[in-house]
């Protein structure tokens, strides 16, 4: 379900009305205003005295081309430069006619911006003569003091002050020619008027605000907020500032993952290199190993299986721990070959001189429930050994 609309005037820069969904209006602070907004989709009741209202022969078939064509169509019936005007059309064309809002740029912003650093951002800004109740046949008039404001068709109004109203109303009948209106309704109370209308007094003391949510029709209100101020262009103003901040932001992520990309090669590449490192010590480990998965694994399951069933430890296991404590005080003696069999350990040694081997023997047998056993021959000018080590009754 939609949120509901709700209307707001300004009043001074600071100060506005607006219309509370219990049809109360109330004064205050455009910041108590932001306070309430909740949900509401907000419109902006433009003044009319800052806006004139248009209705020019359709410039062209193409809309692409009504945005270009409007401001020199008008350009001899407006007192301002049309560079520092805004062109506001209607959504489609009304017959052959096509409905023109124009306002000061500078107008606008200043809306915009008053109502932007409050918190605000209405969905809509709308002329006020447009938001009067009207139909074919009737014209519009609403007193409010000093002001009063009349809408003379459907795409047609204005706004000026009880001394020229008259005078403006004279004038517009004169325009309308034989359109001219049977009944004049008014709200609120104009001055006298010598107009030969039939005029209906519809309520001396009225709200404009409640009285514009009445007369509000989608199909016959021209919004402000195109082109440069439509609301996507408004955020796009409100990001600009930020994309710098964006661009650095989206420049270090990308550093960032290309940093992550190339630590996760290194990685990838350290763990094929220790993967391959572990296959090679199960190889050398467990000679004729044809297939290897899981060379971590299959080590351990090999131990395992060397241990004979029903010792606590074993054999295999105490004989490698009582081989390997003496060979570790040996740094010129490098281990190249283990193997177990039937409670006989090898170890297939390289390096070291007969001296060398004889201490390493001697520490060896000094083991308690150990026997040990080296053959040394000599290749290529490097001593190899094979020490056999077997448990002993002690």
């Amino acid at each position: 379900m939609p949120a509901p609309l709700s209307f707001f005037r300004l009043r001074s820069p600071d100060q506005a009305e607006w219309l509370r969904p219990d049809g109360a209006v109330q004064r205050g602070p455009l910041a108590e205003l932001a306070s309430q907004a909740g949900s509401a989709r907000w419109m902006l009741a433009a003044p009319g005295e800052a806006i004139t209202l248009h209705r020019i022969p359709l410039p062209g078939r193409k809309r692409a081309l009504w945005a270009r064509a409007v401001p020199y169509a008008l350009e001899d019936q407006l007192a301002d430069d049309i560079e520092t005007l805004h062109f506001a059309l209607g959504q489609a064309p009304d017959g052959d006619h096509l409905p023109v809002a124009t306002v000061d740029h500078a107008v606008l912003r200043g809306w915009l911006e008053t109502v932007a650093q409050a918190g605000l951002t209405p969905l809509a800004v709308i002329p006020e003569p447009l938001l009067l109740p009207w139909q074919d046949g009737e014209w519009s008039l609403l007193a409010e003091g000093l002001r009063v404001v009349v809408r003379t068709g459907r795409w047609e109004g204005f706004v000026t002050d009880p001394e020229t109203l008259e005078l403006f109303l004279h004038q517009a009948l004169v325009e309308a020619g034989n359109a001219k209106p049977q009944r004049l309704r008014i709200w609120g109370n104009p001055p006298p008027l010598t107009l030969d209308v039939a005029r209906q007094i519809e309520s001396e003391l009225v709200e404009p605000l409640p009285l514009f949510a009445v007369g509000y029709r989608p199909d016959a209100v021209l919004n402000l907020l195109q082109g440069p101020y439509s609301r996507q262009m408004q955020w796009q103003r409100r990001l600009r500032p930020w994309r710098s901040a964006a661009i650095l932001a989206s420049v270090w992520l990308l550093v960032q993952g290309i940093g992550l990309l190339w630590e996760h090669g290194r990685l990838q590449r350290e763990h094929s290199a220790l993967r391959a490192a572990m296959e090679q010590v199960y190889k050398d480990a467990v000679p004729g190993a044809a297939r290897i998965v899981n060379p971590k694994v299959q080590l351990e399951t090999r131990l395992r299986e060397l241990a004979p069933a029903g010792t606590t430890g074993g054999a295999f296991l105490e004989l490698l721990h009582q081989g390997a404590q003496p060979l570790v005080r040996f740094p010129d003696i490098t281990l190249r070959g283990v193997s177990y069999r039937e409670g006989q350990l090898d170890l297939a040694l390289e390096g070291g001189n007969p001296a060398v081997l004889d201490q390493l023997r001697q520490q060896l047998e000094q083991q308690p429930g150990l026997r040990a056993e080296i053959r040394t021959t000599q290749r290529e000018g490097r001593m190899e050994s094979k020490v056999t080590l077997k448990k002993v009754a002690s």
